[in-house]
């Protein structure tokens, strides 16, 4: 566990952390549960199973006992241990000022990274605004949970959202697969497909953890006002009314229906966090039931 002076959590919630795993769900791999299972022929100590023989697979793996009842040609897989490589993508845009959703998210983003890294994975930090910024490059070891939590703790928010521009350029000088967690209030005005998109495409296990303050669900706001765009700066009159308010919860259900319904579609893991609930029950119950914790 890190020393006090380098705690962004609680001591007492890490060591409740230390019941738990993360769980990551291989999308070209089936399951795998922190340190990953590949497939390889002859490749490790431990039998996995038998696949039929094609042309061109090792001769050497052969079992010729199986060949001897069955008079077919079987080869014995292996598994092999890899450790899984955690990319953690921080949304530090303005738009995470809105009821200290950005405080939650980095606190939330420390305490996945302490459990990847207990699981011996190779873990990294990737902040975004308008575009990829210079985080914390994946490493193992217990060291690196220092490092992270430093970083996490000394981030600033700055920027507008771009959450294409942003996973774009990963994909691009990336290239190890692994699991990419996105932690972001996921309200970025150019839309978020065609970045998840490129994540998908260089197959990368994506899950979708999306912060919403309570004041991003239900604004308490009445009458002439006001209101300053969060990212942009811009200062702008407004008169809200219960039509406005109306017409505000429409689009943002049409935008979560339409978020919701990509990840549906392509097989992602979405959780809608509210900075409402707080931290402990978020990952003991949100993350449990929704299958990224065990």
């Amino acid at each position: 566990m890190p020393a006090s002076t380098d705690l962004l959590l609680d001591p007492a919630f890490l060591r409740k952390l230390d019941r738990l795993e993360l769980l990551v769900r291989g999308r070209h791999r089936g399951l795998f549960s922190g340190r990953r299972l590949t497939p390889r022929a002859g490749m490790s100590l431990e039998f996995a199973e038998y696949k039929e023989y094609h042309p061109g697979d090792d001769l050497r793996y052969v079992d010729w006992n199986l060949y001897g009842r069955l008079d077919r040609l079987f080869i014995k897989v292996f598994t092999r241990e890899e450790d899984v490589p955690i990319y953690v993508f921080l949304d530090v845009s303005r738009s995470m000022t809105v009821g200290d959703k950005l405080d939650y998210a980095r606190k939330l983003a420390g305490a996945l990274s302490y459990l990847a890294l207990k699981q011996l994975n190779r873990v990294g930090i990737f902040p975004f605004a308008s575009d990829l910024e210079r985080g914390v490059p994946p490493r193992g070891g217990h060291r690196q949970i220092f490092e992270i939590f430093r970083f996490l703790r000394d981030l600033r928010p700055s920027g507008e959202t771009s959450i294409n521009a942003s996973l774009a350029r990963f994909a691009r000088v990336r290239q190890e697969s692994g699991l990419a967690l996105i932690v972001s209030d996921m309200l970025s005005e150019d839309g978020f497909e065609e970045g998840l998109a490129r994540l998908l495409y260089h197959r990368y296990e994506v899950v979708v953890l999306q912060i919403l303050a309570p004041e991003d669900l239900d604004p308490e706001l009445r009458g002439e006002l006001r209101l300053r765009d969060a990212e942009a700066q811009r200062e702008l009159p407004a008169y809200v009314d219960r039509e406005a308010l109306r017409r505000y919860a429409e689009a943002l259900g049409a935008y979560q229906r339409r978020l919701e319904a990509f990840c549906r579609r392509h097989d992602l893991l979405h959780l809608v966090i509210s900075t409402g609930t707080p931290l402990e029950t978020t990952v003991f119950e949100t993350l449990r039931e929704g299958g990224l914790l065990g």
